[in-house]
């Protein structure tokens, strides 16, 4: 055993769990972790690394050791206040806000960006939960080192606690005590332009919607998913494709909303003009695909449901449902709910349409985050940072 000191390390930090029969997997990326400034004594990252062995470097955490058990003291019930009369109509059961929503109460200030989750309201009170998302939760920490630049001195600096950064998030997409959140609220499914989308749609828009690294790595996820595939269907396709051009015995069918663009996707062996939020159903016969993908545009669906219903109409028995999305979309279009949503309670409203059609099992969340942005990408001065990827998986019963 050998440890790493003092040197700059590139590496994924991978957070691993299960709550409510879902597997959940967060993975961040780090460049350029300090191992003299960013190890703090009693922190797990300094037991690894001190113990620093190629082969071994995972840690199951328990409750208590980074994140607190659940204290039962931290679920409160609140009257509410005449100044937060607003507020009241826009917290919802299962629902996580920033603390500072509840300023007009004693011990809360404005300025508080630390979640709590609703779990329940009413005329006079809000009972509230502001508990850490993972608190109570067991998990995994796994480590996988990129890359190490031994540095030849070190004078102080800014120093940054990785584990909490990455722990930032991760615990939204789960239920509070197996109870569905209320996610399907009145005027949730509502969008800023209610023009018909093949209207909307017809101007071409040949544009990445996500920066180069983040298409890489979703193309990367998706590689192991579709490898022993042979038919799939891509869901509200467009002119690129996330599939990987290595994967040469896919046949692919497209289902999109603007022609021209479905001509130039390489990867489509034959595609359909479809608006999905006019008519969910499926123009195919039931048990057909191996795998369906909807890639970047869940976030469109006004009837997401129905649609959820029909890909597993479509599925055969065991076959994958893949649904991604990053952080980017067309504001105008999209459902209201989504904009107001953290992005890993996003994670969690995707995985309530694959549970409201009892049609799916075997469901798992990814997230993809840190990963160094293309320094000639147009957004490079304003975020340093890729787009995000988030994965929601789901096999048919």
């Amino acid at each position: 055993m050998k440890s790493i000191s003092p040197s700059m390390i590139d590496l994924n930090i991978n957070v691993s769990w299960k709550k409510d029969n879902v597997h959940h997997l967060e993975q961040y990326y780090v460049e350029g972790l300090n191992s003299w400034r960013d190890i703090f004594p009693g922190s797990p990252l300094e037991r690894l690394f001190h113990e620093y062995r190629p082969s071994d470097l995972s840690l199951d955490v328990r409750p208590g050791e980074i994140i607190g058990q659940h204290d039962p003291e931290k679920l409160l019930q609140l009257p509410w206040f005449s100044t937060t009369e607003s507020i009241k109509a826009q917290v919802h059961q299962g629902r996580f806000y920033p603390q500072g929503f509840l300023y007009s109460i004693p011990g809360f200030f404005k300025e508080n960006v630390l979640p709590f989750r609703c779990i329940d309201v009413n005329s006079k009170n809000i009972l509230v939960d502001i508990n850490h998302p993972m608190a109570g939760i067991p998990f995994s920490l796994d480590l996988e080192i990129q890359n190490v630049v031994t540095k030849v001195e070190e004078r102080g600096g800014a120093c940054t606690d990785w584990l909490e950064v990455v722990l930032s998030g991760p615990g939204m997409q789960s239920r509070f005590r197996g109870k569905s959140t209320n996610f399907f609220i009145r005027n949730a499914f509502e969008r800023k332009n209610t023009a018909p989308d093949l209207e909307f749609y017809e101007i071409d828009r040949f544009v990445h919607h996500i920066d180069r690294t983040a298409r890489k790595n979703l193309s990367d996820l998706y590689r192991p998913l579709l490898s022993s595939c042979e038919n799939v269907l891509d869901l509200m396709a467009g002119w690129e494709s996330h599939i990987p051009l290595d994967l040469e015995n896919l046949s692919v069918h497209g289902v999109g909303l603007n022609r021209r663009e479905l001509k130039k996707n390489s990867r489509l062996d034959a595609y359909t003009i479809q608006d999905l939020n006019t008519t969910t159903c499926l123009d195919f016969n039931d048990h057909v695909f191996d795998a369906v993908i909807c890639s970047l545009s869940v976030e469109y669906l006004v009837h997401p449901k129905s649609v959820f219903k029909e890909v597993g109409r479509v599925l055969k028995p065991g076959g994958l449902f893949a649904v991604s999305f990053s952080n980017r979309w067309f504001p105008e279009k999209t459902i209201q709910i989504w904009s107001d949503l953290h992005d890993f309670e996003r994670l969690g409203m995707v995985i309530e349409y694959f549970k409201v059609t009892n049609q799916f099992e075997s469901i798992s969340t990814f997230s993809m985050r840190g990963h160094p942005r293309p320094n000639d990408d147009k957004y490079f001065s304003e975020n340093r940072v890729a787009d995000p990827i988030y994965l929601v998986l789901g096999k048919v019963k």
